[in-house]
């Protein structure tokens, strides 16, 4: 009161005091607070400092007026105190304010958060002479202290964004997007730029009131597309249901995405065990029962629009096995045609198949092999996959009579090899090959059984290692069957003969060399003629020289190598029925020849260009050594290659005629050593 006091000036000091001495006993004899007057039942009201508008909540930060209302005689300011208490229906401590009169803005700060009572005290006015008690009068209000706005943005069709506060305290909202117009923030979408760069600026305010809180976001939404069901496939084995999965494309995140299917005529539902997170990057799902159905994947923004993927049906295969063929079956869910269709079989076979098929015949089986099969349908929506088929091929059928080649290696060794039937291009896995070897004219005899031990072998092989000898005593052929693991023996293959070389001297110096060999008797049977070459060989097997195409079953080489004491054949044949590209070689013939040194008993290194130097002529010569010595057994020349010779001269001094002895010691391509000595007379 004495902020009152001295607003009134001093001259007036005893009277107001006399005047406020009196209000305050009659005061005190009111209730404080006065309850309005239903003329005036709202005797003042708080407006927004800025705008004048009548608030009812008041907010942390805003400034605000209390005004009288026209409803009521207007006091004098100085006369006037309003004071903010905690609480409602709350009063000051004997209704006796403690602000300044004449003080009529008030900003709440947070500690006044929560419901507040604003009272008001009016004192009479003295200058009236009407005396009389000041009146209270109050009104509760709520103090809040909102905070910025909370919100997210979620793209929708049709290039709009749904925007959803996180938080409340705000009469109302707008939102501006991209630097446009203000408008209010409703669950209605808004307009945004797709697929690019969306500035969001929220506000929220207080009704009546200036204050204002916003909050910005930039974010680049995703579009919404149609989804894509590429592929489906199925993992179970049962043509009836099972586990499958789903591979997806064009899926962005952002979006709420379901697995719907229609099965047994009922409408799309969603499918139980759907992962909950599909969308970028999850690419693919397994759900663990898929029934035959239709599936799509449906896709819904936050706005509530849907788009579904093309529908993919699934597609079931069964089979059956009889008689040398597996019977495939298939058939697309709800009689829908493919685009085409993809076989597979677990050995790498892989056949395409017309749209319109439901059944294919695979005779192309060992039996007693195990296949599995895939088919895949390509639709305009994508691939569905079927479940894998697995069946055993079975037969009553005999196999293909194998063809069977013998031949001989270079170490003498008789290899036969044999294929499957003109029929087949495999062997089946677990069959039994048995090769049958008749020598000498004697009746044939099992000769070794190889089972196959693996899986679509194309050929088999087996050495026969019985001496080369006994081999062209006793000229062998050879046959083979096949037993598959139904049981069912194959016809015998046609008797495989190699051919049997021998080679002989020509004549007494071993100068030509006459080659004979056995007819080789292919799958074509005797009837089947073969074709012949002679090939020279060294000594490791590197083909020297060949031969023109023969018919007949002898050769004579007129003109072997000269530097090779060990002549070396062999013969390849051809035709006779046998595969494409494929040669039967017989054993490797040999004709050893003996080494011969020429020597003469005298040389005259006189330098009249005749017999001046002494030189080693023979044939063969070849890893040896030549030692000349004189009378006193000193070495005088030595030579291990025929193109050194001797001049006569020892250590550089002129020859000196006299009589010398030689040794020449030679070890020959058949191991067999051969010594010669004589003499050497040097005669100028």
């Amino acid at each position: 009161m004495k902020k009152l006091s001295a607003s009134l000036g001093l001259p007036r000091l005893g009277l107001l005091l006399l005047l406020w001495l009196s209000a305050l006993a009659a005061r005190s004899q009111n209730a404080c607070p006065t309850p309005p007057p239903a003329s005036c039942p709202e005797p003042f009201r708080v407006v927004d400092a800025g705008t004048g508008q009548e608030v009812r909540t008041l907010t942390v930060g805003c400034p605000v007026r209390f005004v009288q209302s026209a409803c009521r005689p207007a006091t004098r300011s100085d006369l006037l105190y309003y004071q903010v208490v905690k609480g409602s229906n709350a009063v000051p401590p004997s209704c006796l304010p403690t602000t300044q009169a004449g003080v009529t803005t008030y900003t709440p700060t947070a500690a006044d958060v929560g419901p507040v009572t604003v009272f008001e005290l009016s004192n009479p006015d003295p200058s009236s002479g009407t005396g009389g008690a000041g009146v209270a009068y109050i009104r509760n209000y709520q103090v809040v202290s909102p905070t910025p706005p909370g919100f997210t943005v979620a793209a929708c069709a049709n290039n709009t964004a749904l925007i959803t506060l996180l938080n409340s305290g705000y009469d109302q909202y707008t939102v501006r997007v991209n630097g446009g117009a203000a408008q209010p923030l409703t669950t209605q979408p808004v307009t945004i730029v797709p697929g690019g760069t969306n500035t969001f600026l929220v506000t929220g305010s207080v009704a009546g009131s200036s204050c204002t809180q916003s909050t910005s976001l930039t974010l680049t939404l995703p579009v919404a597309q149609p989804p894509v069901l590429a592929r489906l496939t199925r993992t179970g084995s049962a043509a009836s249901g099972g586990p499958a999965q789903f591979s997806l494309a064009q899926i962005p995140a952002g979006f709420t995405y379901t697995l719907q299917a229609q099965t047994a005529g009922q409408p799309y539902q969603n499918v139980p065990g759907t992962p909950a997170n599909i969308g970028s990057p999850v690419a693919g799902f397994e759900v663990g029962q898929v029934p035959p159905g239709r599936y799509r994947l449906l896709r819904t923004d936050a706005c509530g629009n849907t788009a579904a993927s093309a529908e993919l049906p699934t597609l079931g295969l069964s089979g059956t096995a009889d008689n040398g063929r597996n019977t495939l079956t298939f058939d697309l869910y709800g009689g829908a045609t493919a685009v085409s269709y993809s076989l597979a079989r677990n050995d790498g076979v892989a056949l395409p198949l017309a749209g319109s098929a439901t059944t294919y015949v695979d005779a192309n089986v060992q039996c007693g092999t195990v296949y599995t099969y895939r088919l895949t349908a390509t639709l305009p929506g994508g691939q569905t996959v079927s479940n894998p088929l697995t069946l055993t091929a079975q037969s009553s059928t005999p196999p293909p009579t194998p063809l069977l080649v013998a031949s001989f290696d270079l170490r003498n060794r008789v290899v036969l090899t044999a294929t499957p039937g003109a029929s087949a291009t495999t062997f089946g896995a677990g069959g039994q090959l048995t090769i049958s070897k008749q020598a000498g004219g004697a009746a044939p005899v099992a000769y070794a059984p190889l089972r196959t031990g693996r899986t679509g072998a194309a050929s088999l092989s087996l050495r026969d290692s019985t001496a080369l000898g006994t081999l062209l005593a006793a000229p062998p052929c050879y046959t083979a069957t096949l037993r598959d693991t139904c049981g069912n023996v194959s016809a015998a293959s046609p008797s495989s003969c190699p051919a049997l070389l021998t080679v002989e001297a020509a004549d007494p110096e071993g100068q030509t060399a006459r080659l004979r060999w056995s007819a080789f008797q292919g799958p074509g049977g005797p009837a089947v003629g073969a074709t012949y070459q002679v090939l020279t060989l060294a000594a490791d097997g590197t083909v020297l020289a060949i031969s023109a195409p023969l018919t007949g079953l002898t050769y004579l080489d007129s003109a072997p190598p000269l530097d090779r004491q060990i002549l070396r054949y062999r013969v390849v044949a051809s035709g006779a029925g046998l595969p494409t590209g494929a040669l039967s070689y017989s054993n490797v013939g040999t004709l050893t020849r003996r080494p011969r040194l020429v020597m003469p008993t005298a040389f005259t290194p006189n330098g009249d260009g005749l017999n001046d130097v002494l030189e080693l002529k023979g044939r063969y010569l070849q890893n040896f050594t030549f030692i000349v010595v004189d009378r006193n057994g000193q070495e005088v020349f030595r030579s291990t290659d025929r193109a050194q010779t001797w001049d006569g001269s020892i250590n550089g001094h002129a020859p000196v005629n006299a009589a010398y002895v030689w040794r020449f010691d030679l070890l020959g391509e058949d191991n067999q050593p051969l010594r010669q000595t004589g003499t050497i007379t040097i005669l100028k």
